[in-house]
């Protein structure tokens, strides 16, 4: 074995054997080989003129741990300290056990030096991998550049390419609205993919803006009140960059049940309109209402097609019923060139009236176009 031979130090190495700390320094270190005579030289460098040897206050044989003899050729000084013990195989990746000196392995984590690719498996339940961030930041969790990512195939074909199903989370937001909200944020900066409206509300209610808006964001509004939630189109009561682009023509009418989406754009600087369901621009909506009248308002704004059938006889002298009373009124249009048809399915003639309503007559199973002007359903015949 190789035994140490200290040059240019007068005492003995015996002093290893204490239980005392022993700090040695000498020259020049020289390990040899008591069988075949080969010998091992270290000599101090231009950095330091002497090694410095620390020597532990318990025997070298003591303890759980393999101790080895180091030398740091940066410092020029040489330790005692524990050998990793090494418990995994190739292409294993190492991780420091709970004991803080035996490096493990396992084939769930391997590197493949072909491939030059790292492989997580994991057969038991719980996540393969978990990344968490302590502290909330907008910084990434994680990148994936220059490359496509594939879930639930290996072969990915598109820069994110999904096998099987995903879904977006849900937001209930039940909180009071406003007759008309501006710079709308549902929750956390609008940090959901689909909301669902459910609040309470006696009235249509109108939305301007909403806050969040960041390039391609998708987001879906579904309408669970029981009245109209009208999309105010380019509106200058919200802040420039919240704004919606609904169309050229008008607002937005999402009705009871009705859903929307919209898409930010960071060029346009606007949420775009892309889809919707039971909800259209006001002026081309599409839809219908009936009701049976008798000195009844019908509501306007929640449909372009209204079929009205009446059991009531219109007070008034017929055939002409020139004297005869409005028996069915209208609520007002939400937006100028809104269009409204009316069918007259009888049995008693109807005659629309009141203060909003210009040139129309009784009606007997027919039907009349209308246009609200601003301030008057205009009737343009049938």
């Amino acid at each position: 074995m190789m035994k140490p031979i200290i040059l240019g130090l007068l005492t003995v190495l015996s002093t290893a054997t204490v239980l005392a700390q022993s700090v040695e320094t000498f020259n020049t270190i020289r390990l040899e080989d008591e069988t075949t005579g080969n010998l091992l030289e270290l000599t101090t460098s231009g950095l330091a003129n002497s090694y410095t040897l620390n020597l532990p206050p318990a025997p070298l044989l003591s303890g759980p741990v393999n101790t080895g003899l180091f030398v740091n050729r940066f410092t020029q000084s040489m330790a005692f300290a524990p050998v990793p013990n090494l418990g995994m195989l190739p292409q294993q990746v190492a991780y420091l056990d709970s004991d803080g000196f035996t490096l493990r392995g396992t084939n769930s984590f391997t590197w493949d030096t072909v491939a030059n690719r790292m492989s997580l498996i994991k057969s038991a339940p719980g996540s393969v991998l978990s990344i968490s961030r302590t502290t909330p930041s907008s910084q990434p969790v994680a990148t994936f550049v220059g490359g496509s990512v594939g879930i639930g195939t290996a072969s990915p074909t598109t820069a994110l390419d999904v096998k099987g199903d995903f879904s977006i989370r849900e937001l209930n937001y039940t909180a009071a609205l406003a007759l008309s909200t501006n710079n709308m944020d549902f929750g956390n900066g609008n940090k959901a993919g689909m909301v669902r409206i459910g609040s309470t509300t006696t009235q249509d209610v109108a939305i301007t803006g909403l806050v969040g808006g960041r390039n391609g964001k998708l987001i879906q509004l579904y309408n669970a009140t029981g009245f109209n939630i009208v999309i105010v189109n380019e509106s200058s009561a919200s802040t420039d960059t919240c704004r919606f682009k609904t169309s050229e023509t008008g607002d937005l009418s999402i009705r009871p049940k009705g859903t929307s989406t919209f898409i930010y754009s960071a060029a346009e600087q606007r949420w775009i309109m892309t889809s919707n369901v039971n909800s259209s621009t006001i002026g081309f909506t599409s839809g219908t209402a009936s009701t049976s009248p008798g000195n009844t308002t019908v509501e306007t704004n929640n449909s372009a097609f209204v079929y009205l059938t009446n059991t009531i006889p219109l007070i008034g002298t017929p055939p002409r019923y020139a004297d005869a009373i409005p028996n069915v009124f209208l609520t007002n249009g939400r937006v100028v060139g809104q269009i409204l048809a009316i069918e007259y399915a009888g049995p008693e003639p109807v005659f629309l009236g009141g203060p909003n309503v210009l040139n129309c007559n009784k009606h007997d199973k027919q039907a009349d176009m209308f246009i609200w002007s601003g301030t008057r359903w205009v009737c343009y015949g049938h």
